[in-house]
């Protein structure tokens, strides 16, 4: 086994591991060359940073991330290492996979398919208020699957032009009171799909209490701003509690 096929062993085996001891984490890991990172909007509490510890991960002050090396060679660079490895979101990684067979391996290749079956524009659910976008909350994201009520959970709403729902995507699932939220993988797909005039962002507080906390403001107005780029209309971030929800446009939050 040669040098890239032991790191790449190392890899899988981490997020194995990671898989099944912090397994709120896994969405948030990212795999950059060999290393896997971990980056938090806030500092995680230190019962879980002392877990990552014991896992081998190190606090990279200048990255602002927990890292693992995986084996990985080399020393620190002045560079962003994301600009120069791809980065590969963790959940995405083939953990069962074979490892010896790693250099049999052939290339997989990816292409989009239009679903046919889906809904014309007049049968989609209308999303023009906060509590249209909290309803639907409630009906078809707490319902998926792997959604987990006891951690935050970032999801966006595709809407079409005339404010009508083409789909929806959990982004992103987090710990008690965290979650990991980059305007690349919020945009990703309303860019793939095209026909994307806005999106509305939605998350939960398992706590009960919607109000937006300091990180939930800034990640707007990150968000906000990268729309704006994109000329993808962010109409609002919703939060949604136990029985209430806030809108971080009704708050104010989206005045220039």
């Amino acid at each position: 086994m040669n040098a890239d096929e032991s790191s790449l062993t190392s890899t899988l085996a981490l997020l194995e591991k990671l898989k099944s001891e912090l397994p709120e984490l896994l969405n948030q890991a990212q795999v950059v060359g060999r290393w896997v990172w971990l980056e938090f909007n806030v500092a995680p509490d230190p019962a879980l940073c002392t877990k990552l510890k014991a896992l081998g991960f190190h606090w990279n002050s200048q990255r602002k991330c927990w890292q693992h090396p995986c084996r990985q060679s080399g020393g620190g660079s002045p560079s962003d290492p994301k600009s120069v490895y791809r980065v590969v979101p963790a959940a995405e990684m083939q953990l069962n996979e074979a490892i010896p067979d790693i250099a049999a391996r052939t290339t997989k290749d990816y292409k989009i398919v239009a679903l046919r079956e889906c809904p014309v524009p007049e049968d989609m659910q209308m999303c023009e208020t906060p509590e249209m976008a909290a309803e639907y909350w409630r009906l078809h994201v707490e319902t998926i699957p792997y959604f987990n009520a006891d951690c935050e959970c970032f999801a966006i709403l595709l809407l079409n032009t005339r404010r009508r729902v083409k789909g929806h995507q959990l982004v992103s699932i987090g710990i008690l009171d965290t979650i990991l939220v980059n305007p690349r993988e919020v945009f990703r797909l309303a860019v793939l799909m095209g026909g994307i005039s806005a999106i509305s962002l939605l998350h939960n507080h398992p706590s009960g209490d919607p109000t937006p906390s300091e990180a939930d403001i800034k990640v707007t107005r990150d968000l906000i701003r990268a729309g704006q780029l994109l000329r993808i209309d962010v109409l609002d971030h919703v939060v949604v509690g136990a029985k209430r929800h806030c809108s971080l446009r009704e708050m104010g939050y989206f005045a220039a």
